[in-house]
């Protein structure tokens, strides 16, 4: 706990004035220049500490640096949080303190809701926004380099003679200095990839870890091993290695269009990384819907849900008018209207499948190495894609019979038209249904012990 050297308070970091500021006799200090009195036995140069508090719903930590006890878990939402013991962990080498204030997210968040037509008024409340929470999220840092000669083939058309073409064979060797620092990724399997991609930050504002950056907000504690991404970021520096290489003008001369070139991870840090955190649950209470803010940038990213009722009223406004003036100046034949329906219903078929194909690989975190690790690979829990495509496939059936047959009565084709558009508005919504899917995530503790939860 960080202390007001003039009263004895709790500090809170300002992220506006970048100053350690006291709530009660104001007065504000350099975090930096700020002398943090511990003892030895609680502190060292290589750790700190907090009073943990661990959700008793999905399992996750978060620390806490002043004596405000945690009410609810950041990650599911429940209100049922155990407090533990003061714990100790290992110091990051740095830190990028917040730079924004919660105020400046909210509105950031309010502008990408603005943006939506659909979104349900429960994602808008003031009980929903007065869950954001400035959590300190811990980040592996890797530095990548290659020094020294690197030797590509090319070719190059010299003459044509009969019907043989002859290249020249060239070996390029290049001097190579290629150094990359600040890739990051995210060592916290709950805060799921997608997310963390979503909001870059600027390694060149990190500062040396400072435990009075700390004041007033949450971290989090690390459950993946910080070697998990060294692949990925190896292939990343790799292919823009390769890609600087290639647009040399003495590679393009010479034809080498696939130079090929090594970069290796040459060391690693980690890091602390702000971030202000919001999770809202569904309506059916079995899914969530997270957004995060880089609390750096400003940056917000959010699971924007759609409401039906909203998407419908919408919908109807639109197309009425339009087919009052499609009826108006053409004469449209009821086959044609029948056929028609029935590529409406293929269309909204083949987005379901689509969209049900997306879903999988979300829910099933399947391109998300932090929580592969973590959970090792459970067993999937795939979308039933038949059930999002029934009613268009029935619709398709009743007009293709409909068609063969070709009656002669235009009443069966406009029953067959009316029936296919009838099943596809009620494919519509399962198609919101989908989309909301889309946009959340399982409850943390339903994908860590399965079932319904009890709270």
């Amino acid at each position: 706990m960080i202390k007001c050297p003039n009263c004895a308070a709790e500090l809170e970091f300002d992220a506006k004035s970048q100053n350690v500021e006291c709530p009660y006799c104001k007065s504000n200090f350099n975090p930096n220049e700020l002398d943090v009195k511990v003892s030895k036995a609680e502190e060292s140069n290589d750790t700190y500490s907090g009073k943990s508090y661990m959700c008793s719903s999905c399992g996750a930590t978060l620390l806490t640096f002043d004596e405000t006890a945690i009410t609810f878990c950041s990650y599911c939402g429940s209100q049922a949080m155990i407090e533990s013991k003061m714990i100790r962990q290992n110091a990051p080498d740095y830190i990028i303190p917040f730079s924004k204030t919660r105020e400046e997210c909210i509105e950031s968040y309010k502008k990408l809701l603005s943006k939506s037509l659909f979104v349900p008024k429960y994602m808008k409340s003031d009980v929903t926004l007065s869950k954001f929470r400035g959590i300190y999220i811990p980040y592996t840092i890797y530095k990548l380099s290659y020094d020294g000669n690197c030797t590509n083939n090319g070719r190059k058309y010299s003459h044509r003679r009969g019907d043989y073409v002859y290249y020249d064979k060239y070996e390029i060797t290049s001097d190579v200095d290629a150094k990359y620092n600040g890739i990051a990724y995210d060592l916290r399997s709950n805060f799921y990839d997608k997310y963390s991609f979503a909001i870059p930050y600027n390694y060149k504002e990190v500062k040396e870890f400072n435990m009075n950056y700390l004041s007033g907000f949450y971290a989090d504690t690390k459950d993946v091993d910080s070697d998990t991404y060294i692949n990925d970021a190896e292939k990343i520096c790799t292919s823009d290695s390769v890609n600087r290489l290639r647009s040399n003008k003495e590679f393009i001369k010479y034809g080498c269009n696939s130079p090929k070139i090594n970069i290796k991870v040459s060391d690693k840090k980690t890091s602390m990384y702000p971030v202000y955190f919001l999770a809202v649950r569904s309506k059916n209470n079995k899914y969530i819907h997270y957004a995060v803010c880089n609390g750096q940038t400003g940056k917000c990213v959010a699971d924007i849900p759609v409401d039906f009722k909203k998407y419908i009223l919408f919908s109807l406004i639109i197309a009425l008018p339009i087919f009052l003036v499609i009826n108006s100046l053409l004469l449209i034949l009821p086959k044609n209207i029948c056929i028609f329906s029935c590529i409406c219903a293929l269309v909204s078929m083949i987005i379901s499948l689509a969209q049900a194909s997306t879903i999988n690989k979300s829910h099933n975190h399947s391109d998300d190495l932090g929580y592969k690790q973590v959970t090792n690979n459970k067993k999937k829990n795939d979308v039933k894609k038949f059930k999002y495509i029934s009613k268009q496939l029935i619709g398709i059936i009743v007009g293709i019979i409909t068609i063969i047959i070709n009656f002669v009565s235009d009443i069966y084709f406009y029953g067959a038209s009316i029936i296919i558009f009838s099943l596809i508005i009620w494919a519509f919504r399962d198609l919101v249904e989908e989309h909301n899917l889309l946009v959340s995530s399982k409850i943390p503790q339903l994908e860590k012990r399965g079932g319904d939860e009890h709270e």
